[in-house]
Parts: C-alpha cells; sequence; structure tokens
C-alpha cells in the first residue's frame, strides 16, 4: 500500500489487483477504495474512474487465470486425498463443472458472482478452477464482473473523500463561527463586569 505514494494510480491499481487475487488474505476492498480516495485527491474526474476499473480488472484477470490452473491442478490432488472422507469425488465435481455450458444464464450467474461485493474473488476462482469450468466462459465473467466490482469500490473511495473533504470544510467554517461566538460571550461578560464594578464605585 506504500506504493501508492510512488506509482501512478494507473500502474498502482494493476499490480495491487494482480497480487490481492493472487494473495487471497490482501482485501481488494482495501487497494480500491484507497486506489478511489486517492484519484478523488489527484483530481480525477468521475469519468476517469472507468479506466481505472478497467486496469485493475485486468490485474486481477490475470491473477485470476493463475488461481484457476492452480486450483485446477492441486484441487484434483486434494480431492483424490481427502475426497473419500468428505464423500465427494474429483469425477462428482467436473460432471457438475461439465454441466455449465456457457449458456447466457452461465454467463449472468458467473458475472453476478464476480460482480456482489460480499462474495470473495478468490471463492469463485478456485472453485470454477477444481470444477474445470470452461476457460473462455470463466475468462470472460472474471474480466466483466470485476470491472463492475471495482466500479463499486473506486465510487465509494471517490466519493468518500469527497465527503469527508466538504464534511472538513463545513467543520472549519463551523469551528470558526463557535469560537467566534465564544469569544463575542466572553468580551460581553468581560464588559458586563466592568460596568457592573464600575457603577459599584
Amino acid at each position: 500500500m506504500s506504493l501508492i505514494d510512488v506509482l501512478p494510480l494507473e500502474i498502482f491499481v494493476f499490480v495491487a489487483s494482480f497480487i490481492e487475487e493472487v494473495f487471497a488474505p490482501i482485501p481488494s476492498m482495501a487497494v480500491l477504495l484507497a486506489t478511489g480516495s486517492f484519484a478523488s485527491l489527484q483530481n480525477y474526474t468521475l469519468l476517469a474512474l472507468i479506466p481505472l476499473a478497467i486496469i485493475a480488472a485486468l490485474g486481477k484477470t490475470i491473477g485470476a487465470i493463475i488461481v484457476y490452473y492452480l486450483s485446477d491442478k492441486f484441487g484434483e490432488i486434494t480431492l483424490t486425498k481427502f475426497g473419500g472422507a468428505l464423500n465427494v469425488s474429483h469425477e462428482a465435481i467436473k460432471d457438475f463443472g461439465s454441466k455449465i455450458t456457457g449458456s447466457t444464464k452461465d454467463y449472468l450467474l458467473l458475472i453476478a458472482f464476480r460482480a456482489l461485493p460480499i462474495v470473495p474473488s478468490a471463492v469463485v476462482s478456485i472453485g470454477c478452477g477444481v470444477m474445470k469450468i470452461n476457460f473462455k466462459l470463466y475468462l470472460i465473467t472474471t474480466f466483466i464482473g470485476t470491472i463492475l466490482r471495482d466500479s463499486i469500490f473506486l465510487y465509494i473511495g471517490f466519493k468518500g473523500t469527497q465527503l469527508l473533504a466538504s464534511f472538513a470544510n463545513h467543520s472549519a467554517g463551523i469551528e470558526s463561527l463557535v469560537q467566534t461566538l465564544v469569544l463575542i460571550m466572553v468580551l460581553t461578560g468581560l464588559i458586563f463586569l466592568y460596568l457592573k464594578k464600575k457603577v459599584r464605585w
């Protein structure tokens, strides 16, 4: 995350999106919210978030390809060793995956899984690899769904920073007003005490 200070946002979001897809514990939300925030601070327009979302999706899709092939390879080994205990065979998983043939419904379903922020991207990648989902279907739905998902987080980061800046500006105005009122009250009190003391004299 420290690279966001020194790299152009386009390069940062590509590299960070690739890394967070391959290393699942890194939250994609943190990467994209930070990118959206810095885009706002660097005076990007709202439309300029679209290329950032596409670049981020490209980096994430390349990472997802690696996860897909690793899941395909090691998923088979894992199911071979432990599938019996779980009453799940690799053939049954492949059979289920083969039913996802690339229909319009399948495309929409996988795009939705990718786009929904509540569904971990790594889970979708690993599941598709283990089930040997058609690679073309996997690639297209990953890219499109990720653009939609990334756009949501970029927008939140972008607008959140603007709202905070607006709030800070208004807070500064309110603070000045309060300080002025307090000063007036103090001066009024001092004048009142002075006049009261003068009357006694």
